[in-house]
């Protein structure tokens, strides 16, 4: 029989990780070392900082954002755009004051409010403060469709109406679960000669971000997120040799063999390339699993040599992470410590090492 006895040894652990740089996208989180190691423990070991996602945003003031808005007819001096412009609203729960703070359309039979957004979003909520009894019966349509004023489009659900509250500035709030993608959303009332007063309109979104190689910038290539889409931003292969032909020399490949199709749409699930200012541009939504895996390009210098590129596409890849060790079972003498996951792995990111449980020594 035979043990190493070592008098408190005591392995370094990390401290918790702050809070993330940014409320929406990438950006970084720090942790710091709450106990050193001692009498030959373990030093801490992974990174002090590392990239965070905050893949559930928040979109108000949706003029600012660039979005646009129309109605089926404006009453005088309340245009649609008032349902958009973020600094009319009053506070939360306060009285509403329509004529000066809301959008209305005309008296109609299922009047409606069209919201542009002007880019796709993952929309997961629709907020709205809608005034007065036109609260009622509210349609919330999310899609990319703009046939029939956006009225095609998938509808999400309808706002919950409190006769109580509908002369207040309550947000009332509908899910779109699963998320849909959307350049529009309309709000439709369904009624026969009313109107429909929306104050104002916000919204929720998912990004679902890569981390390519734990790093945005791979090979002088940069990496960016366009919020809005969810896309990687266009990455360049180079200077096509051939504007009609996109397997020439320059050709963005998927996984080795697989050559990536020319698209001039989007953004749709999965990945295209276009062909933009004599660039050779790769798209790659990070939102569609099928779209993991290695990407690589090659393409011919001025110079007559090949160029290659490369990174690999994971999302949101997660490594494990231990909790802290448990109290010793004992107050003297050899005991045990436990301890478990805090963070399961997920998306390829790496297992937990090491044991669950340890002897411990009180000396």
């Amino acid at each position: 029989k035979s043990f190493t006895l070592n008098v408190n040894v005591v392995d370094c652990m990390w401290g918790s990780w702050s809070a993330c740089t940014v409320q929406c996208g990438n950006g970084t989180r720090t942790r710091h070392i709450s106990q050193a190691a001692t009498n030959g423990g373990k030093d801490c070991t992974g990174p002090s900082t590392e990239i965070c996602i905050i893949t559930s945003c928040t979109a108000t003031n949706l003029s600012a954002l660039g979005a646009t808005a129309k109605q089926n007819g404006d009453i005088a001096r309340r245009p649609a755009t008032r349902a958009i412009d973020g600094s009319s609203t009053p506070v939360t729960g306060q009285s509403l004051y329509p004529g000066s703070t809301c959008a209305a359309t005309i008296q109609s039979t299922n009047p409606w409010l069209q919201i542009d957004l002007k880019a796709a979003y993952l929309v997961s909520r629709v907020r709205a403060i809608i005034y007065g009894s036109s609260g009622q019966n509210v349609n919330v349509h999310v899609g990319n469709s703009v046939t029939n004023n956006g009225l095609n489009n998938h509808i999400c659900g309808s706002p919950p109406y409190d006769s109580s509250t509908d002369t207040k500035a309550i947000w009332r709030d509908v899910s779109c679960s699963p998320p849909v993608w959307g350049k529009y959303i309309v709000l439709q009332r369904i009624v026969t000669n009313h109107f429909l007063e929306v104050c104002e309109v916000a919204f929720n979104y998912e990004l679902e971000i890569a981390i390519l190689d734990n790093s945005t910038d791979v090979e002088g290539m940069s990496f960016e997120v366009d919020e809005g889409q969810g896309l990687l931003n266009p990455i360049d292969c180079g200077v096509s040799p051939d504007a009609t032909n996109f397997n020439a020399l320059l050709q963005w490949k998927h996984n080795v063999t697989n050559d990536i199709p020319a698209s001039s749409s989007g953004p749709t699930p999965g990945v295209y390339q276009v062909y933009e200012n004599d660039h050779q541009r790769l798209y790659v939504n990070s939102t569609a699993a099928s779209s993991h895996g290695l990407y690589s390009c090659q393409y011919a210098e001025t110079d007559g040599t090949i160029t290659s590129k490369s990174f690999t596409l994971n999302v949101n890849v997660v490594d494990c992470m231990w909790g802290r060790w448990s109290a010793c079972t004992v107050e003297c003498g050899n005991g045990t410590r436990t301890r478990h996951i805090s963070q399961a792995a997920t998306n390829g990111g790496k297992d937990c090492t090491g044991p669950s449980t340890e002897i411990c020594i009180i000396t």
